[in-house]
């Protein structure tokens, strides 16, 4: 709530002195808990800027202090008054936030924290066999606060944290998919975790991501039982005399017995934590032919527009009779900054079949250079060294050999099978040199990569057959999909 929905929600006794404390400053932030239980002794916390938090502080002469890595003032009557106070008082913090619109997703290590403290959460559920009816009783259970302390004790102690919601959503999934299993263990790091990731590099899988995205396991019994049925069945993989399929197929009955679960964990942000299984049945013929596209068409354009800057490739594959259909999106891998590599994503669009959001590709921009170059359009680099960075590489000499004339007719060769807002390789050059002259020369550079991909993927294009199964290994790539992947589920 901001400033005046406040003064206006809270009780009669307390508005007078909190009006009174704040009157005559102009907050540059405030936001107040809405969900705050307006009882006396309970804290009104209102989230402001550090520089509100100084001023309250020297306005009212109370010392700040820092709670979770936030510089707060505590007011009270007590504080105010410099009085003993007999009883509860009314109370109100002003707390420095961090969140900022558009803030950065977490990083890799809050993200570690948040994925052990969901296998923990999970064993704790399995081990009670009941659930926690509503978030409130969860958050509140003794058992689960120490739990979720043990690993992410922002998920309490930050006021912007979400995560316990998270963690309740999921831990009812869990139940509901687990319960009756025998799944007692959740591997995060150590066990099977670092057991799995040894034994696939052998049978040519350099990264576990790319075979299998699971971020926990789930095992009956324990994980040393587990890891010996791999190893006495899978028996030669430190050779490489097994191979990826083999393991696969393994692993595929273990997850329908139960004794082996791989699971993603993605950030749930709907009313419920979802569950989808992916790779547990070998692909039969008729479902490969589900995710073989009759119409591919791909959107390529340069010019700005007052809502966007034109930084991606859009690549549409869409069919008749019902199949799943997923729109991919080609740019860069972060669009904010220079020296990046191109990435690869799909989206699921319409079909039930198709539910589960955003499949992000990790590894495929490596992948791809393979794939183009499998399928018979050469060989494509997603490397942005190779690439111009800027207006004099691009008009006036060659980066890895390629000139601003092999550009414009790579243009001119694609431009009949795009859908795209320059009519020839002329009108392109200049949209580019504008563009490196901006204020963001690298979506120059971007585009150059990505026409460079759209060049030799039209390479392929003059053999139909090799062409749509380009586009549905791309896709089986970015879902994770098919019997070169390891079975998981995703709880998202």
């Amino acid at each position: 709530m901001d400033y005046n929905q406040t003064i206006k929600s809270v009780p009669k006794e307390m508005k007078d002195w909190l009006g009174a404390i704040t009157e005559g400053y102009k907050f540059k932030k405030w936001e107040s808990d809405p969900n705050w239980k307006k009882t006396i002794g309970t804290i009104l916390t209102v989230k402001c800027d550090l520089t509100d938090v100084d001023a309250m502080s020297k306005k009212l002469g109370i010392d700040k202090k820092t709670v979770s890595n936030h510089k707060v003032v505590d007011v009270d009557l007590e504080s105010l008054l410099g009085i003993k106070v007999k009883g509860k008082t009314w109370k109100v913090r002003f707390r420095e936030t961090s969140k900022k619109t558009g803030s950065k997703a977490p990083d890799a290590k809050t993200t570690e924290k948040q994925e052990a403290t969901s296998a923990l959460v999970f064993e704790l559920a399995l081990k009670k066999k009941s659930g926690w009816i509503t978030e409130d009783k969860f958050q509140k259970d003794k058992e689960v606060e120490k739990t979720i302390r043990k690993n992410y004790p922002e998920a309490y102690d930050d006021l912007d944290n979400d995560w316990i919601s998270v963690f309740w959503k999921q831990h009812k999934t869990i139940l509901d998919k687990l319960s009756s299993s025998q799944i007692n263990k959740f591997d995060h790091k150590g066990g099977f975790m670092d057991f799995i990731g040894k034994v696939i590099k052998p049978l040519g899988v350099s990264k576990k991501d790319t075979w299998n995205p699971a971020d926990i396991w789930g095992v009956r019994g324990n994980s040393a039982s587990v890891i010996k049925k791999i190893e006495e069945t899978v028996d030669g993989y430190e050779t490489g005399t097994q191979t990826i399929q083999q393991l696969n197929a393994l692993l595929r009955g273990m997850y329908k017995n139960k004794e082996l679960i791989g699971i993603s964990l993605k950030k749930t942000s709907g009313k419920e934590a979802l569950w989808e299984e992916y790779n547990i049945d070998a692909l039969t013929l008729k479902q490969i032919d589900d995710y073989k596209y009759s119409k591919i068409t791909i959107i390529y354009n340069l010019k700005s527009t007052p809502n966007s800057q034109a930084l991606d490739t859009a690549v549409q594959l869409r069919q008749s009779g019902g199949g799943s259909e997923y729109n991919f999106q080609i740019t860069s891998n972060d669009t904010s900054k220079g020296d990046q590599n191109l990435k690869f994503e799909s989206k699921p669009i319409g079909s039930a079949k198709a539910r589960g959001g955003k499949a992000e590709i990790k590894q495929v921009e490596v992948l791809v250079e393979k794939l183009v170059k499998v399928h018979g359009g050469g060989t494509f680099e997603n490397k942005h060294k190779k690439y111009p960075k800027n207006y004099n590489e691009f008009t006036k000499g060659s980066v890895d050999g390629i000139t601003l004339a092999r550009y414009k007719s790579m243009f001119d060769s694609i431009k009949s099978k795009v859908t795209t807002d320059c009519k020839d390789g002329d009108e392109f050059a200049q949209v580019i040199g504008k563009i490196f002259l901006g204020d963001k020369p690298w979506v120059a550079q971007s585009k150059l990569m990505q026409l460079n991909f759209l060049y030799h993927n039209s390479l392929i294009e003059t053999d139909e057959e090799k062409y749509t199964e380009f586009w549905t290994d791309m896709l089986f790539l970015s879902i994770k999909k098919g019997d070169r992947f390891g079975p998981f589920a995703k709880l998202y």
